[in-house]
Formats: C-alpha cells, sequence, structure tokens
C-alpha cells in the first residue's frame, strides 16, 4: 500500500510540474524559458526537501500535514497565478517575481514526501530488519515507483488531462488524489502499534474532513465566479463557444457583429477588420498570378479558418484552381466546417469541393511532400514559442522554395513591423539568406495595428504597384541595423528573442 501512494505522489508531482510549466508559457510566454526555469526549480528542490527531510522527527506527523498544506496551495494555484496576472498585468517583471517564488514555495513541500515516506518505510520495519542492506532495498523500491508514476504523468497531462479538463480541473483532480493520499496514509499508519498515536490521528482526520468541506465550499461557489472574473479580464466580450483541443484552448466571443477568436488567450481575428489582413496577404500573390492560364495549385500553411481561402475562392472563381490548406490541429478545421459563425463569415469555403485540408504539421508535411505549388501562403502565429520559430526559419524557407514550380509566389506574415520590428527583419534577412531577392510591405490594421508581410518571387524586377491597405515604405522608426541582425535557423532561433523585445520595451 505504501508503495502504491509513492506511486501517486510521483504522478501529482509530475503533473504540478508541467501544469505550471504550461500555465507560466500561456501567460508570459516564452514556452521553453518557463519549462527550463519551472523544471529547474523543481530538481532544485528536491535536494533540499532531501536534505532538510531528516530533521523532522515525526516523519508521520509531517507527512500528513504536508498534504494537506500542498492541497491547499495546489488547488488555488491556478486561480492565485491567475490572479497575480491580472493584478500586475502591466508589470511582467513583478508577475515573474510572484509566479517564480510561488513555485518556489510549492516545491519546497512536494519534494519533502519521498525522503519522508523512505524515511517511515524504514523506520516501520522491525529494529532487526533495520539494516544496510534492507535501506537499499527502501530507497530501490522508492524510486522505481516514483519514476514509473513520473512516466504515466508525462502521458496522462497532454494527452487526457488538458484537452479534456484544461488546467483549472487538471488541478482539482489531481488534489482529489492528494487527499487519497493523505486519507489512505492515515489509515494504514493507524494499524501499526508502534506508531499510532491517537492524538495525531484524530487531529488530521479533522484536517481532511475540513478540507474536503472547503473543497465542495469552493466548487460551488468560487470556481465559478472566478472564471467569470477572468474570462471577462482575457476575453471582454460574452463568450459563445471555448473549448481545449489536443494543442491549444479556444474561445469565440460575439458582441453584435464583432466575432473574435482567441487562441490561448490572444487574439487572431477580429471580423471588422479581418477582410484587411487576409486581402494584404492575397493581393499581391493574386496580382502575380492571375494571367496564368494554367490550373494553380496553392498552399495554405497552417491558416484553419478557411478566411484566406476565401478569398481566394472569390477572387479565383472563374478559374482552374485547387487549394491545399495544411494545419496541425483536426478540432480546429472542424469548426471551420461546421461552427454557424464561422461559416458565415468564411462563406462555407473550406466545404468547397477545390479545397483539401491536411491535417499535419505544416514543417513535416514539406518535409515529407512531393507536391508542386504555384503560390505558398504561410499564415503562421507570431514566432513567441520554439515549436512556431521553427516555421520561420532558414531550413523551412528552404523547403518551401524545393515544392514551388516553374512560376511561382511564396508571401508570409511577419507579425508587426513597428513594435515587432526586430523578428520582421529577421524574416526578411532569413529568406535573403536562401539566396532569394524578398520584398517587404505592411498594411495598417485597426485590431493588430501596422502588420507586416514578406513575399518573393521567381520574377525580378517587379513592377511598382500600389495595392489598396498597403504600403512598401518603410520610415526611420521601423527599421533596424541589418548588418547586426542574424538570421533564424534550427540551430539558433533567435527570432523568439527578436519577438520577445517588444514586451520588454513597452511593459517597463
Amino acid at each position: 500500500m505504501f508503495y502504491f501512494i509513492v506511486f501517486v505522489v510521483a504522478i501529482c508531482s509530475m503533473i504540478y510540474e508541467v501544469l505550471l510549466s504550461t500555465l507560466s508559457s500561456y501567460l508570459i510566454w516564452n514556452s521553453v524559458v518557463q519549462f527550463t526555469l519551472t523544471i529547474w526549480l523543481f530538481l532544485f528542490w528536491l535536494g533540499v526537501g532531501s536534505f532538510i527531510s531528516k530533521f523532522h522527527k515525526n516523519s508521520f506527523k509531517t507527512f500528513i500535514n504536508i498534504e494537506l498544506m500542498l492541497w491547499i496551495l495546489w488547488w488555488f494555484s491556478v486561480l492565485i497565478v491567475k490572479l497575480a496576472y491580472i493584478w500586475f498585468a502591466n508589470y511582467l517583471m513583478l508577475f515573474s517575481l510572484f509566479y517564480f517564488g510561488y513555485v518556489i514555495l510549492i516545491w519546497s513541500l512536494t519534494w519533502f514526501e519521498i525522503p519522508l515516506i523512505s524515511n517511515i518505510l524504514y523506520n516501520g520495519k522491525e529494529e532487526a530488519e533495520q539494516t544496510e542492506s534492507e535501506f537499499k532495498n527502501v530507497i530501490w523500491d522508492v524510486f522505481t515507483y516514483d519514476y514509473v508514476g513520473s512516466l504515466i504523468a508525462t502521458f496522462l497531462f497532454p494527452f487526457l488531462l488538458l484537452p479534456y479538463l484544461g488546467l483549472t480541473y487538471t488541478a482539482f483532480v489531481v488534489w482529489l488524489f492528494n487527499i487519497l493520499v493523505a486519507f489512505i496514509f492515515l489509515i494504514q499508519k493507524k494499524t501499526k502499534k508502534e506508531l499510532l498515536q491517537l492524538k495525531i490521528f484524530y487531529s488530521s482526520l479533522v484536517k481532511i474532513l475540513f478540507s474536503i468541506l472547503l473543497l465542495i465550499a469552493w466548487l460551488v461557489y468560487a470556481n465559478s465566479r472566478f472564471e467569470s472574473v477572468w474570462d471577462h479580464f482575457f476575453y471582454k466580450e460574452p463568450i459563445v463557444f471555448q473549448t481545449h483541443s489536443k494543442y491549444q484552448k479556444i474561445v469565440i466571443t460575439k458582441r453584435w457583429n464583432d466575432v473574435r477568436l482567441m487562441l490561448n488567450g490572444h487574439l487572431q481575428f477580429l471580423s471588422l477588420d479581418e477582410h484587411r489582413y487576409h486581402s494584404s496577404l492575397w493581393t499581391v500573390a493574386n496580382h502575380y498570378t492571375q494571367n496564368l492560364s494554367w490550373e494553380k495549385n496553392i498552399l495554405i500553411l497552417w491558416w484553419w479558418d478557411g478566411l484566406l481561402a476565401r478569398n481566394m475562392i472569390a477572387s479565383l472563381s472563374w478559374k482552374q484552381y485547387h487549394i491545399t490548406l495544411v494545419d496541425l490541429d483536426p478540432e480546429m478545421t472542424h469548426l471551420a466546417k461546421t461552427f454557424p459563425l464561422l461559416l458565415k463569415i468564411n462563406k462555407w469555403s473550406l466545404n468547397n469541393p477545390h479545397v483539401k485540408v491536411i491535417n499535419d504539421d505544416a514543417f513535416r508535411y514539406l518535409l515529407t511532400s512531393k507536391k508542386k505549388y504555384n503560390v505558398i501562403i504561410a499564415d503562421f502565429p507570431d514566432p513567441r514559442s520554439v515549436e512556431i520559430a521553427k516555421l520561420y526559419s532558414k531550413e523551412f524557407y528552404e523547403m518551401v522554395q524545393a515544392h514551388l514550380n516553374n512560376w511561382w509566389i511564396f508571401t508570409t506574415q511577419a507579425g508587426n513591423a513597428f513594435f515587432t520590428k526586430e523578428s520582421f527583419w529577421c524574416i526578411y534577412k532569413t529568406i535573403e539568406a536562401t539566396g532569394q531577392k524578398p520584398f517587404a510591405y505592411h498594411a495598417y490594421l485597426p485590431s493588430f495595428g501596422d502588420w507586416g508581410f514578406v513575399w518573393f518571387k521567381k520574377w525580378s524586377n517587379p513592377p511598382k504597384l500600389t495595392w489598396e491597405y498597403i504600403s512598401t515604405k518603410f520610415d526611420k522608426d521601423y527599421l533596424v541595423n541589418m548588418k547586426t541582425l542574424k538570421i533564424n535557423d534550427l540551430d539558433n532561433e533567435m527570432i523568439i528573442n527578436y519577438y520577445l523585445k517588444w514586451r520588454a520595451r513597452f511593459s517597463q
């Protein structure tokens, strides 16, 4: 039974680790830094907890109290971190300090658990059995169940808990197991006469029962109210749909004719002005290919909502064409094909027989596919994480070129041309490093600001054209020192640092 307790404790600890890392990467961005620091603190306090635990004389009582303290800290962790984010919304550094301080507090208690259980198991044996060999057996058994539990947790969190429960209710479920551990441990030790202390037993039982009552009160009142406050802070408008797919949290809001889509809390489009963005992204490629007489093969990388495909279909409706849309998340493309609000905006574009949807990673698709295209348009999210940064790498743009046929053009969105100008020009310079001559332009979007795009094509010396919403001129406030700017490749994804500079620049 005690080894089962070790197994459950290990699962809980690992889930705490990845859950807090995920939450912080949602809020602070830069998942590499967030996961690295959270895991480092976790491992560091493993050593600290192991060292301090040997000074506790009553391991049994200490373990019960730690489980109950962790129950309170952990169940309220998502709430507390979110409230702190609201409170310190304009002071990112203060929020970061608070978050990592809270993480240290939780880890400093979490890693008392395994050493205390090991100590209890060893001391619970008969005096004749307390040998060096038996001590080694206890340690080996404890760490075996600990590592197996950690392995189980790494599968449970991304594939079951996060997609179906989300962060808040995952924390709740995990801490139900912590309460269960404390109760089983208490009952089990009650049968051991040498450690039975009625005062400890009954006081601990009262604590557990009180904790359960507190949990019920929280479920009935606090959680629903706080989630409403949190959603209002993040989304402002009434929520008409929300879910958590395998990859991200999806929220759609609507107030009158204003429909907005959010992924992990970040605005993706606003229906009142999205036409300016998608027209800007498509107009250049449309202009240079509209006079081609043969069938057009067009590849859209990533953007699942069907809005760009809608614009393409409208301008190509009387010609031969075939559009392939590659997006990682099947739940997203399913929404674009079935959700009434999205169908009204995208005009059923993904249900068009000329449009084929492939659910795959864009990088992997280009790596494995052999198909050629006249037009490739990349509409990726901003490069705030390593998963996205690879889609702005030199290697990626080289793969793009391998999929373009004799008469071709490629366009990519490149972020805010003013606030994130370092990452914008990094994309330009990275494309240039592949041997192509890139061209840059920007268009003003009321919901996003001055948005930048970069493109290149087979034809040289493009004529000077004026497109609605678009400017090809950049004044000095938009420019950076290109000599010191580094390109983005898989070996050194510099674009993440360049992109995050704007937060440091404008959040002081």
